[in-house]
């Protein structure tokens, strides 16, 4: 039976504008097509071998004085065959 490695949790929130979100969107899309999302920060790299569906909500609360719309992607990654601990 394979040991589970703990990677613990990381939590990023960063503000972009235009040109940087799309930069960060162009760099996750062209990794899907691999089956793999990579995101890269200062303090860490995360990726995720992800299965398939990919869950995506989206939320919208708007009025005449402002609007709000949140998309959250859920990815669950596979079950990779030998990973190595996390440095």
């Amino acid at each position: 039976m394979r040991e589970k490695i703990d990677y613990g949790e990381f939590e990023k929130e960063v503000e972009l504008n235009k040109e940087e979100l799309k930069e960060f969107l162009q760099k996750m899309l062209e990794k899907i097509d691999n089956g793999r999302i990579e995101c890269e920060f200062k303090e860490r790299d995360i990726y995720v071998d992800f299965e398939e569906p990919i869950k995506v909500k989206v939320e919208y609360k708007g009025s005449s004085e402002s609007e709000l719309l949140k998309v959250t992607f859920e990815i669950r990654g596979k079950q990779l065959p030998e990973v190595p601990p996390f440095q």
